[in-house]
């Protein structure tokens, strides 16, 4: 487990293919996102490495429906009893991920084939609280609701400490920030408006941000979010 600034730590013990963190606070510590299935026993062994046994885990938060992001988390949920938490939206395709499908029709036959595999085998989750835009959470974030890649897909900001957790709302592979890949975002007017929103309403707001995938931004990074919203509308202005 890495520490990427005081209370967020990437768990860098499941490799580089996606990015779950770890959100320390005063009652103990917040897991967000839980990576794909079959990667519970290795979180519980980092959250204990990094001082937090089982029953400080006092909640899972989803940023949105994808394999890659809820796959351990009903395990994790039945191992440690930790409330799962994700948007009020987003709770129909956690109880039912098969409704997640590439926008490209070749692409969904072959999603749907590989999906059988048990290792992508997604297994539902209930989610047992569910979260609103602008809502103030206990752990000191507050949900911002990012739609396009999913329709209830949320990012998470801490404003006192000026860190935004993006998800997969914004990617920064390479360095590149960019919005999410076109094949697995159905409706990518509303994930550029997304990033608009982040832009506009909280650019000022953030100095660091972290993603679902790429490496972190350490500084300026409300100014990049700004620089990407203006590209991404600079023919409309």
């Amino acid at each position: 487990m890495k520490q990427i600034v005081p209370n967020l730590y990437h768990l860098d013990e499941l490799g580089a293919y996606v990015n779950i963190y770890a959100w320390a606070w005063d009652e103990g510590v917040t897991l967000i996102d839980t990576g794909m299935p079959g990667n519970a026993e290795k979180i519980k062994a980092a959250l204990a490495a990094g001082g937090w046994p089982l029953h400080k885990l006092r909640r899972i938060l989803l940023t949105h429906c994808d394999v890659d992001h809820i796959g351990s988390a009903a395990e994790l949920k039945r191992a440690t009893g930790a409330p799962v938490a994700c948007h009020t939206v987003e709770k129909v395709m956690m109880e039912k991920p098969s409704l997640r499908q590439p926008t490209n029709l070749a692409a969904r036959l072959l999603f749907s084939v590989v999906s059988l595999a048990p290792g992508l085998r997604v297994e539902a989750v209930q989610p047992d609280q569910l979260l609103v835009d602008g809502q103030e959470l206990p752990e000191g974030l507050t949900v911002v609701h990012t739609p396009g890649h999913t329709p209830g897909h949320i990012s998470l900001l801490d404003r006192k400490r000026r860190i935004l957790i993006a998800g997969d709302c914004l990617g920064n592979r390479g360095g590149k920030l960019a919005v999410p890949p076109k094949l697995f975002t159905p409706d990518m007017k509303n994930a550029q408006r997304s990033v608009w929103k982040l832009a506009k309403k909280h650019g000022d707001e953030i100095d660091v941000a972290v993603f679902g995938h790429g490496d972190p931004i350490l500084s300026n990074a409300g100014g990049r979010i700004k620089s990407l919203a203006s590209v991404i509308f600079s023919s409309e202005v």
